[in-house]
């Protein structure tokens, strides 16, 4: 068996894509999230301070964790290399995005589901923003969601 080399690559995770817009700005980039409470339903989610997508948090108080499909694996590694601040992504990844959500961030088509939230609070970690949102909608699309541990990319089954 291969010892994981870094502690965080042990833990399974969703993979996620944090959508954001604030006016005619938009971004959208690979993360994870986390379910931090159930009843009152919060997420945590962790942006680099110096990315277009933690701007985007700040200026329009919200933002979308979308979650990716076991269909969408080109899109979580393309998404990798690209930044915000250089290029609209949607736009250079011909990412085709669900109608009907004006006023909020877009979720690409094929997605396994989407979380409408609004900013809970945000904590300041070595670089990084963790901001926790409450969720204020959020849709199930039904398929297979993608999974990311020890660097490599699963989804689930059912046993």
């Amino acid at each position: 068996m291969t010892k994981v080399k870094i502690p965080s690559h042990l833990l399974t995770c969703p993979v996620v894509f944090i959508s954001t817009s604030y006016g005619e700005k938009r971004d959208i980039m690979t993360a994870t999230a986390m379910f931090i409470s159930e009843k009152e339903p919060l997420l945590a989610v962790s942006v680099a301070k110096d990315h277009l997508t933690a701007d985007l948090i700040q200026e329009s108080g919200a933002f979308t964790v979308v979650v990716a499909s076991e269909d969408q694996r080109d899109l979580y590694k393309k998404l990798g290399s690209l930044r915000g601040e250089e290029v609209d992504k949607f736009a250079k990844l011909s990412i085709q995005t669900l109608p009907g959500r004006a006023g909020k961030a877009p979720v690409p088509e094929g997605a396994a589901g989407w979380f409408d939230c609004e900013v809970s609070s945000r904590h300041w970690v070595d670089g990084y923003t963790v901001v926790i949102g409450r969720v204020v909608g959020y849709e199930d699309r039904e398929k297979q969601p993608l999974v990311w541990q020890k660097d490599s990319l699963f989804t689930l089954k059912e046993f």
